[in-house]
């Protein structure tokens, strides 16, 4: 089969195991990627040539262009499952569970949000119309859950309890996030200034809205913390930076690793651990000086 067909082939796949329009949208460009490498440097086009031989030599090609490891590792993440279905298939391709290499990356430091950025963020958002009062509890749930962009944007009306929320997360998996005070005051505002907003009007059934009442999409959120985060230098303002400082306050206070994978929806620690490397030796130091080894024995 040729390998242009395989790929259109597997992203119906994706798309019938009902994976996110961004993690399709995001498999398409990097297949596209590595299709565009094998017919036009490697002059490969079928199945049957998609060898461990040939991945080396596009590894080697990537590097060679100066991508960093962890790019290339993202890109030979998504042609490891696609050889792994045209194998499956019976297309071609290798069994890539026990023979697949990856490339040395480096060790990635993910810069957080410091306190003063997260409150100048949160006054540029008062106000008593529905975009603002909307904005700050879109802001508050970012930052006291640490949830993804595109959870907060599927979260639904029946999803919100009394001290929970429901959050479908990646791979189709449920988990719970709490409502803290600060979060219940700020949903409990926007309850009503929502329900006063839309009353003559026809929404759909999610919970955080625009402005006509249709769901909300990763840019729409993106442009909100764009919006309140302007004049703050030095760092990326995303709805990830949100997440990044929400793992490294609950390491602060002293929530243990395990919990905090719980909280953000991580298959393992090791994923959770790479939120808390550019944590200062002054954050750890403080952290540590809380529990004595001595007095806990």
């Amino acid at each position: 089969m040729k390998i242009e067909h395989a790929i259109k082939e597997y992203l119906l796949e994706i798309e019938i195991r009902k994976f996110t329009p961004k993690t399709i949208k995001s498999y398409r460009n990097n297949l596209g990627l590595f299709l565009r490498y094998c017919e036009e440097v490697a002059e490969v086009k079928d199945t049957e040539e998609l060898t461990l031989t040939l991945i080396k030599h596009f590894t080697h090609y990537m590097v060679s262009k100066n991508h960093k490891g962890t790019y290339v590792n993202g890109l030979l993440a998504v042609i490891k499952v696609f050889i792994q279905y045209c194998y499956e298939e019976g297309y071609g391709g290798f069994d890539t569970r026990h023979t697949f290499k990856w490339c040395k990356q480096e060790k990635p430091i993910i810069r957080a949000f410091k306190p003063e950025d997260v409150k100048t963020i949160m006054r540029s958002c008062k106000g008593t119309d529905y975009m603002s009062v909307r904005d700050q509890a879109i802001l508050t749930t970012l930052f006291e859950t640490g949830i993804r962009c595109y959870e907060l944007c599927c979260i639904r009306k029946c999803d919100i309890h009394s001290d929970f929320i429901i959050i479908n997360g990646k791979n189709h998996k449920q988990r719970v996030v709490p409502i803290t005070a600060a979060l219940r005051k700020a949903l409990l505002r926007y309850d009503l200034t929502a329900e006063n907003y839309f009353s003559l009007k026809n929404t759909d059934d999610y919970y955080f809205l625009s402005f006509h009442g249709h769901q909300l999409n990763n840019s729409a959120v993106e442009r909100v913390l764009k919006r309140h985060g302007e004049g703050i230098k030095g760092i990326r303002v995303s709805p990830h930076t949100c997440r990044h400082f929400f793992a490294q306050q609950q390491v602060k206070m002293g929530t243990d690793l395990y919990t905090i994978s719980r909280l953000l929806g991580h298959e393992n620690i090791a994923i959770t651990q790479t939120y808390l490397n550019s944590l200062r030796d002054e954050d750890i130091i403080k952290i540590a000086k809380q529990y004595s080894v001595l007095s806990n024995i």
